[in-house]
């Protein structure tokens, strides 16, 4: 049984043998121009097109029922912010991983959703969700970065167009610096004055 909404011409409630492909799915409920499908909800699986000969099984791609088809008009980077906001906005705030990496992911959407993020950013959302995967309490907060990392994955050349152009390259660096103050100090080979 799928629950089938987004941008198609019949959304509503299909039922399906286990092991039918996405293509099947999409031609069935009318999609047409279809740049990717959530299935699964918020914390399951984005795939593009190149995917659509996936099967709907718990071997291959497994659904919770949920089956979200979005067109090219849909922007990939909105819907993976809006995901995340859900997220930050459902986490019962329990464990660390979750109640701050949620608010990071979220920011840093914000901010490249808005044309100023950077490279780094994109690197931190890997990690961050990463670090959430492994070590957060529950279910919601080790999937809280699927829709991010699998639109980054799939989608990275819409990142890449959102990221600021502004390449400066920082005319100091921290790390070395800190490098340097973490050395232990010459030891004092003169003697004291008599």
């Amino acid at each position: 049984m799928l629950s089938i909404s987004g941008d198609v011409a019949r959304p509503g409630l299909y039922e399906f043998p286990p092991g039918v492909t996405v293509q099947q799915v999409l031609e069935a409920c009318g999609a047409q121009n279809v740049q990717a499908v959530q299935v699964g909800g918020p914390s399951g699986c984005l795939i593009a097109p190149t995917e659509f000969q996936r099967h709907l099984c718990y071997e291959d791609l497994p659904t919770s029922g949920s089956f979200m088809v979005f067109n090219h008009q849909r922007d990939i980077l909105e819907i993976a912010r809006h995901f995340t906001r859900f997220f930050a906005f459902e986490s019962c705030g329990f464990c660390t991983p979750c109640r701050v990496g949620t608010q990071l992911l979220q920011r840093a959407m914000d901010t490249l959703c808005s044309g100023h993020g950077s490279r780094q950013q994109l690197n931190d959302i890997e990690e961050i969700g990463e670090i959430m995967r492994q070590t957060s309490h529950c279910g919601l907060g080790q999937s809280a970065a699927n829709p991010l990392r699998d639109s980054l994955l799939r989608f990275s050349a819409l990142y890449e167009a959102r990221l600021s152009t502004n390449d400066a390259i920082a005319g100091f660096d921290l790390e070395a610096r800190l490098a340097e103050t973490r050395q232990p100090a010459p030891a004092n080979t003169t003697e004291p004055a008599p």
